[in-house]
């Protein structure tokens, strides 16, 4: 396939994309909604954010596996897994170290299986020690799967054009989408089992990987397509998030069509927020509204970690003080998950990716995050 060189496709001028960290900081900041009972409207479909999180993570990630190849014409996927290595595993294993250290100060046990699952990766199939974390559960297996598919494809020369990953992908958006059919069908809805497996969601990673082919190997359709169209993109997202809207969390229709919808509009976000023209500095949206937010998306991993830990404390306190599902105390958990997910990032994440830096260095010319 060829393209456009990476480093002059457009939003990859070696930067952060402002408004694709904007995203970021709306999934985290969606689940912070969710995960407290004064959320309002936002309680009850923040659970979306992490679907976004899951687009994002196929749109970003899968695009550098796409810039290495085109400007190496090879992928080195043991060194792509420890790059990536370097961002995810150091703040996960210091929440689950700190977790194990006051879990046993307290006095409480958990079944060893329950640490197995967490520092293994497999939480989304057997009880962890905190219940956000499946989701890295999904992202893992994700990467490695991609590593494993792009690795083989390679090596073995295969013409993988970009109409044929199109069919592939509806291909398999429709065998996920019917996976996730027979599952409501065979049994009454439980959300360790028809909403964590990762075998029923990779089809919300897979529309990022898809986003990212397009962008790369054909960056002026790409343009045309969310540019020129940007009316009738919002009005497909309306359309595609009405499954969600309108049906009960843990209902057939939302669990099956409601799902696709979710990564579906999720991809649209994505293709609108690359392809916006930045406000001006001095707008008052951007100052007030875009900067601050997509400050938060650049610490949205760390703060996503820790956000639980935070309300945990936070609600010790509030109990103490009768402030319980208040509103001021839901003020309090997003400034202080903001605030530690901010020191995580600065004396955990940071350093590592400095090191990664050091001793494994991008093969590809696009920020990688």
């Amino acid at each position: 396939m060829t393209g456009t060189p990476p480093s002059v496709l457009p939003g990859t001028s070696g930067r952060r994309w402002q408004l694709v960290d904007m995203l970021r900081g709306v999934a985290v900041l969606l689940v912070l909604f969710r995960h407290h009972e004064a959320g309002g409207v936002l309680h009850h479909y923040g659970w979306m954010g992490v679907d976004l999180f899951f687009v994002l993570s196929g749109f970003l990630v899968s695009g550098l596996i796409f810039d290495e190849y085109r400007r190496t014409s090879d992928f080195r996927g043991v060194h792509f897994l420890i790059r990536r290595g370097f961002k995810i595993y150091p703040s996960f294993y210091a929440l689950i170290a700190v977790t194990a250290v006051l879990l046993a100060l307290t006095g409480r046990t958990d079944p060893i299986m329950n640490y197995v699952a967490e520092v293994f990766f497999f939480q989304n199939y057997h009880d962890g020690l905190w219940v956000h974390t499946w989701s890295l559960g999904i992202e893992e297996h994700f990467y490695f799967l991609l590593v494993i598919v792009a690795s083989t494809l390679i090596a073995r020369k295969v013409r993988f054009g970009l109409r044929t990953m199109i069919i592939t992908c509806i291909v398999l958006f429709v065998f996920f989408l019917g996976l996730r059919m027979a599952t409501c069908i065979a049994e009454p809805f439980d959300v360790r089992t028809h909403f964590y497996p990762s075998h029923l969601r990779m089809d919300s990673l897979l529309s990022g990987v898809l986003l990212a082919a397009l962008h790369r190997y054909r960056p002026e359709r790409f343009q045309r397509i969310f540019r020129n169209n940007r009316g009738a993109m919002f009005a497909s997202m309306f359309l595609l998030l009405l499954p969600m809207l309108t049906n009960d969390f843990g209902s057939f229709a939302m669990v099956t069509f409601g799902l696709t919808g979710v990564y579906l509009a999720g991809a649209i976000a994505v293709g609108l927020a690359v392809t916006s023209v930045p406000l001006n500095a001095s707008h008052p949206l951007q100052r007030w509204c875009v900067r601050p937010i997509a400050w938060v998306g650049g610490i949205s991993y760390t703060t996503y970690l820790w956000h639980l830990f935070v309300l945990l404390v936070v609600e010790m306190g509030s109990v103490r003080i009768g402030m319980k599902g208040t509103l001021i105390e839901f003020i309090l958990f997003v400034l202080l998950s903001i605030l530690v997910g901010f020191l995580a990032s600065v004396f955990i994440e940071r350093p590592f990716l400095q090191l990664r830096s050091r001793w494994f260095p991008t093969r590809s010319r696009v920020i990688e995050g």
